[in-house]
Formats: C-alpha cells, sequence, structure tokens
C-alpha cells in the first residue's frame, strides 16, 4: 500500500519529528510504501486555527497519488473540521482513505469530538489507533471503532540510532521552554534510588504569566534573568530549545550550554545519553524514556500527559521514572499487526 504520513513543523516544535518518525518506522516496518508530506498551513505559530488553511494556498495533500493518508498527534481539535475536512474530501472523491495512528484530543472536550464527527459523517477513518486511554474512551463513546496505543515517539530507538557523545563528565537535560527553568535543589547525585524524588524549584510569578497564553510564555522567558548554573547534582547540565521558529536567539540561548537545531537527530543524540531529563516538554520526556533514560515533566496546565498513563509511567510528574521496554515492545508488535492488516 501506498501511504502519505503528514509530518512537520519540526522548527517550531521539534517533539512533532519525534512522533513522525516514529510513526514512519511502523508503516515501514508493516511492509507499506511510505512517503512523508507536508503538514496543514493552519497550524503555524500564531495562526487563528479557526480560519483554517490560507485560501491561495495549493494543497500537496488533496493532489496526492496513494492509497491512504496517515495522521498523527493531537490533531482532534476544535478546528479540526475547518483544518482537514477540505482535503479528506478531494482525497475521497478518488478513492484515498485516511487514518490515525498515535492520535489524541488536544483538550479532550466535547467541541473537538463534534469536529470530528463531522468530518467522519461525509469521509469516515479507515483506522484510529489512540495514544492515550482518555481519547479512546471519548472516541468509542462517540461511536468510532478505536485500536489503543500509545504515543509513536516511544518507537524512536526503531528508527534512529542516535551519534554517540563524549562529555568527559555525566551530564541532565532541563528543557523549558514555556515556563521558567526551575532550579534543582538535590544535594547529591540525580542518579537516586528508585522512587526517589528531585528536589525543584520553579519561579511562581514567573510561570503564572506564561499561563496566560503562548505570547505570555515568550515574555516571561525573556525577562526571566536569574541566573543559572552550569552544573547541578554533581552533572553538566544541557539546555535543548524545542521551539526554534520563530527564531529568537536572545531567548534560546540566554543560558549556557543551549543546544538548538531544525533537526531531530541532535536531540535524540542528547536524550539518548542523558541521566535524566526534567522538562515542560512533553516529547523531550517520551525520546529520553525511549531510549531507556528517566525523566520528569513539569507542566500543570498540559492535559497531553495522558499518554504517559498509557505507557505505564503516570507519576512522570511527581519523580523521575524509567519506562518498561518490554511494554512498548509489545506494543509495537500490536501495532504492526494493526497496519499489517491495512493491505
Amino acid at each position: 500500500m501506498k501511504v502519505a504520513l503528514v509530518a512537520g513543523f519540526w522548527g517550531q516544535n521539534i517533539g512533532n519529528a519525534f512522533f513522525n518518525l516514529g510513526g514512519e518506522a511502523a508503516l515501514r516496518q508493516a511492509g507499506h510504501d511510505v512517503y512523508l508530506v507536508q503538514d496543514q498551513p493552519a497550524y503555524w505559530t500564531f495562526r487563528n486555527e479557526s480560519k483554517g488553511s490560507y485560501e491561495r494556498r495549493w494543497s500537496v495533500v488533496a493532489n496526492l497519488d496513494v492509497d491512504l493518508l496517515v495522521l498523527q498527534g493531537p490533531l482532534f481539535t476544535r478546528n479540526f473540521d475547518r483544518i482537514w475536512l477540505e482535503d479528506l474530501v478531494a482525497l475521497r472523491d478518488r478513492g484515498v482513505q485516511w487514518a490515525v495512528i498515535s492520535g489524541a484530543f488536544r483538550s479532550y472536550t466535547e467541541d473537538e469530538v463534534a469536529a470530528l464527527r463531522r468530518v467522519a459523517a461525509v469521509a469516515p477513518p479507515r483506522l484510529i489507533v489512540t495514544r492515550d486511554d482518555v481519547s479512546a474512551r471519548l472516541l468509542r463513546h462517540a461511536g468510532f471503532s478505536v485500536v489503543s496505543g500509545i504515543d509513536s515517539a516511544f518507537y524512536l530507538p526503531k528508527a534512529v540510532t542516535p551519534a554517540p557523545l563524549e562529555t568527559g563528565e555525566p551530564y541532565i537535560t532541563l528543557n523549558f521552554d514555556h515556563y521558567v527553568e526551575p532550579i534543582i535543589n538535590s544535594p547529591g547525585p540525580i542518579e537516586l534510588a528508585p522512587g526517589a524524588s528531585i528536589g525543584v524549584s520553579f519561579g511562581r510569578s514567573l510561570n503564572a504569566l506564561s499561563r496566560r497564553s503562548k505570547a505570555h510564555a515568550y515574555i516571561a522567558q525573556l525577562i526571566d534573568r536569574r541566573r543559572v548554573p552550569e552544573r547541578a547534582a554533581g552533572h553538566l547540565i544541557i539546555r535543548p530549545e524545542h521551539r526554534t521558529n520563530p527564531h529568537l536567539p536572545v531567548k534560546i540561548y540566554a543560558r549556557p550550554n543551549a543546544v538548538a537545531s531544525d533537526e531531530p537527530w541532535t536531540y535524540l543524540s542528547l536524550y539518548a545519553h542523558t541521566r535524566v531529563t526534567i522538562s515542560d516538554r512533553v516529547h523531550a520526556c517520551v525520546a529520553t524514556l525511549a531510549y531507556g533514560n528517566r525523566a520528569m515533566l513539569y507542566n500543570p496546565t498540559t492535559r497531553r500527559s495522558a499518554l504517559f498513563e498509557a505507557a505505564g509511567v503516570p507519576r512522570i510528574a511527581e519523580e523521575p521514572v524509567r519506562l518498561d521496554l518490554s511494554l512498548v515492545e509489545r506494543r509495537w508488535q500490536e501495532l504492526l499487526h494493526t497496519l499489517a492488516s491495512l493491505n
């Protein structure tokens, strides 16, 4: 089967690349011919998604010569029909079906369910594989047939062997590009006994500003003038930045040992060899866990943490956790079986 996998917007959220690459690996391993194609222009940062994609664009997606279009990620939003319906109907009229893997709702609301229903009424999906159980329950309650799964980024080791690093000393990764970076209070090494917590403290006033909107989060980062250390708890600190578009060097390189790139492989090398990642970015934690390392999530306003419950690490917001890789392997085999059945 010829499959087009929608991918993109890596510069404004490199985590998109992580589940794009994991999903591509699964589709190829299941025996399909896979082509990566662009995502919808409606998703640009600061674009009003309710307006859909730009009027004068030429749609690559609508003109694909494939058997199946595959979407991924938290794409079930209240604007899902405004963004996708036109292209999915154009594909339907030529006999092209669509499916979702690693799918989820963004806010888990009835408005989002209604938007999906409006699309499915005229262009029903061939398959939906979710990345969290909350999305699966909502979809089943709405009458959709669903396969429960996990986030495709947990399959990154199936897709990418990261480059080795020689840093001269063990390091940890701190990735905070929405909230301001916390101060680590742990007096000893990060590699603590299982179940032990790492003490962290956060800038309350700046984080209160960050919660207001994406634009306010940028402002909070720019006005944060605290001096942060190059080392903590006996480790070097490396600071990846997941949002490089729009490119703001004054924000990205405001702290020592910053790393920014427009491709995912640099980040995967960092996460594959870190002792622990502490981040407000969901997929920084997912990638770290996928390569067998510990991660801790700080993002009190995100609802996307449900994907960690599906992967068996529900306590990630409370302490550094490690993934059961045998669970990931079982889910991988189940996904391959499901995708192979599409032929």
